[in-house]
């Protein structure tokens, strides 16, 4: 019973954190909506490519028209086409391509970086800053790798940076932050 509602609880914060992305960022919104849908139709591409099919796990994230690729190939030749089947999509800025080139990971892998997403994402909730906003900050997690974007201050970044740092099952961070100063 107690697990139930500390499970509860967490998946809350979760949902209020991501809520807090959408309603409170420093991007217009029709950014927000072109951001959605090209992460949408980006995924979209790579999940449709038969060639990547078997030989690639890729997810997706955009925000302020910067697309970040991350996952694993099996070749650099995958890696590559992953990042040339997303090139050229209205409203990116650039194209970041993060793929890590190793064996496919597993499924428990996959649930295992859902996890810190969600507690790093969690984490930020501590730092104590005037006018600091947690979603502002978009968190993405590949083979315990946490990759940080948004548009943010260095001050806030090297804060997020930090308690990200803290949250056990880290290996890596990664900013892939644009600044407001």
């Amino acid at each position: 019973m107690r697990k139930t509602i500390v499970l509860t609880i967490l998946l809350s914060l979760c949902v209020a954190l991501a809520a807090c992305s959408v309603f409170t960022p420093r991007r217009g919104f029709n950014r927000v909506l072109n951001d959605r849908n090209v992460q949408i139709t980006a995924q979209r591409a790579l999940d449709n490519d038969h060639e990547l099919s078997g030989r690639a796990h890729i997810g997706t994230s955009v925000y302020n028209g910067v697309l970040l690729l991350i996952g694993e190939a099996s070749t650099e030749e995958v890696k590559e086409r992953a990042g040339a089947d997303v090139a050229g999509y209205e409203g990116v800025q650039r194209v970041v391509n993060l793929i890590d080139v190793m064996p496919l990971q597993s499924v428990g892998r996959t649930a295992l970086d859902a996890s810190l997403t969600a507690r790093v994402k969690t984490s930020l909730l501590h730092i104590d800053m005037p006018g600091f906003d947690p979603g502002r900050v978009k968190i993405s997690t590949a083979h315990g790798n946490v990759y940080l974007m948004g548009l943010v201050s260095h001050k806030e970044a090297d804060a997020v940076v930090n308690q990200a740092r803290t949250v056990a099952g880290v290996s890596k961070v990664v900013q892939v932050f644009e600044y407001t100063d």
